[in-house]
């Protein structure tokens, strides 16, 4: 069977990622704040040995990613992940899935950072921007000074400063140009930086152009101004 392009950009929406050779996928699977069950593993390896070629990988955003699935398994690897309680996706220009540290089981970290990303999957990944964004929007949180799971390269970066309070940077990426995200003014409660995000993603939505990173966004319309507007609408 032949696939179009329209074909694979459908596939690649719901986590399917074709190969060069026009025959194979990878199917990138959703992994919460990267933390694993066994069962979950377990299942992960049973149908990499049905489906693939008996191992699977790792992404640099904590999840999971089966190589060489061809077409006709798609559909029974959705099936039978999501009967484990797993699923495809974290692809597309859409938000996507929250990138953290290990957070509380760390001994320097300010704040529960798995529970942020699963609020932050909730609202936004699965959620109110389970939609079209000009581009990929990605969040990435850091329980402390440190920053393991570098933020300042998200489009949006969450890092502990204090128990239960973050500095945000907003307008990184690290893509064939990078940009180091630049940091609001204060800190903020996990409340209120969950509104900044929110406040991001309708900005984003609303102005940025079709195709445009939010560093790009961020760099065309000025740092100070998205500033303004993020920083008043989520303290107001």
């Amino acid at each position: 069977m032949t696939l179009t392009d329209d074909d694979k950009k459908v596939l690649k929406g719901r986590g399917f990622i074709s190969y060069k050779d026009g025959i194979h996928f990878s199917c990138r699977v959703m992994i919460e704040a990267g933390r694993l069950t066994a069962q979950e593993s377990r299942k992960i390896t049973d149908i990499c040995e049905k489906y693939g070629r008996g191992y699977f990988t790792l992404t640099q955003r904590l999840n999971v990613e089966i190589p060489w699935l061809k077409y006709q398994d798609l559909e029974s690897v959705a099936r039978e992940l999501k009967e484990a309680g797993l699923s495809s996706g974290s692809t597309g220009m859409r938000a996507r899935p929250a990138l953290t540290c290990k957070g509380d089981v760390c001994q320097v970290s300010l704040f529960n950072t798995e529970e942020v990303a699963r609020q932050i999957n909730e609202k936004f990944y699965r959620g109110k921007y389970d939609v079209t964004l000009p581009n990929k929007f990605r969040v990435t949180i850091s329980g402390c000074r440190n920053g393991c799971s570098k933020p300042q390269i998200g489009c949006i970066g969450l890092l502990g400063r204090k128990p239960g309070q973050v500095a945000i940077f907003i307008g990184g990426m690290f893509a064939k140009e990078q940009f180091i995200g630049k940091e609001l003014p204060g800190l903020y409660s996990i409340d209120e930086a969950l509104e900044v995000i929110d406040k991001a993603m309708e900005y984003y939505r609303e102005n940025g152009l079709k195709g445009e990173r939010f560093a790009k966004t961020v760099e065309r319309i000025g740092f100070d101004t998205v500033a303004s507007y993020l920083t008043l609408k989520a303290r107001e």
